[in-house]
């Protein structure tokens, strides 16, 4: 057995925390290392993700101010093998392998039920690449598909795949783990390809997750959750088609 691992997250999004989640319990039940660190040199978009994915982890022995081992999480994604998921090539990246497939991210937050979010709730908010399609294209496709919410997570940014009305009931979260009772407690939740549907799969809650063209389909790593592919509607279909006819041309 070896002694310790300093695990360093390249990456700062809630879904980059996650993807390294089942790390620390495998190298311990796998008798690989004796003691997993955390590197404080990860990036981090907020601190709330060092709380729930870290500090809650029960195999983490703490934190260390000095560089850790890094998974390249863009080689993996563009090199996914057959019978792999992305957490199952994460874990051979650190040279481990508890000879199962199709990891799930993993968080150790005891959620709360809380009535006012058992609702279905659509998150159409979004760091990350997602796909080609934007939000008439969202529109286009729930309209066309029947698609309907009790609830839309607050919009924070202004290319969040969901066009706002006066009419509709919008839920903001004051912390990660507020969210984490929303996911808990909602009826069903609708989001995208990004960190909610990753935490959502962390808490072994059953998510559609919506994702468009030409997004790496390692992104789609959980059997929990129902993916389904956004379309450009027809007038975008038709400007692309133009946009790469005239590249060729040129």
């Amino acid at each position: 057995m070896e002694k310790a691992i300093i695990l360093e997250i390249p990456y700062g999004g809630l879904g980059d925390h996650l993807f390294h989640s089942h790390i620390p319990r495998i190298a311990k039940q796998t008798n690989k290392f004796e003691k997993v660190y955390i590197s404080s040199k990860s990036l981090l978009r907020h601190p709330d993700y060092i709380k729930l994915v870290w500090e809650l982890n029960p195999y983490i022995d703490g934190f260390r101010d000095e560089h850790g081992i890094i998974c390249d999480i863009e080689y993996i994604v563009k090199n996914i093998r057959k019978g792999y998921n992305l957490l199952d090539e994460v874990m051979v990246n650190f040279g481990l392998d508890d000879g199962l497939r199709m990891h799930e991210p993993e968080v150790y937050y005891k959620p709360n039920y809380k009535s006012e979010y058992n609702k279905v709730i659509y998150d159409p908010n979004f760091l990350s690449w997602v796909g080609e399609m934007d939000k008439d294209d969202a529109m286009y496709f729930f309209k066309n598909n029947n698609y309907h919410f009790d609830a839309i997570m607050k919009i924070r940014t202004d290319k969040a795949l969901y066009k706002e009305s006066e009419n509709e009931l919008y839920i903001e979260t004051p912390t990660l783990f507020d969210f984490c009772d929303l996911i808990f407690s909602c009826k069903h939740i609708y989001c995208l390809t990004s960190g909610t549907a990753t935490l959502a799969a962390a808490m072994r809650k059953p998510a559609t997750v919506f994702f468009g063209n030409s997004q790496y389909e390692a992104f789609q790593h959980s059997k929990q959750h129902k993916y389904v592919k956004i379309e450009k509607r027809p007038l975008n279909k038709v400007k692309s088609l133009l946009k790469s006819v005239k590249r060729k041309i040129n």
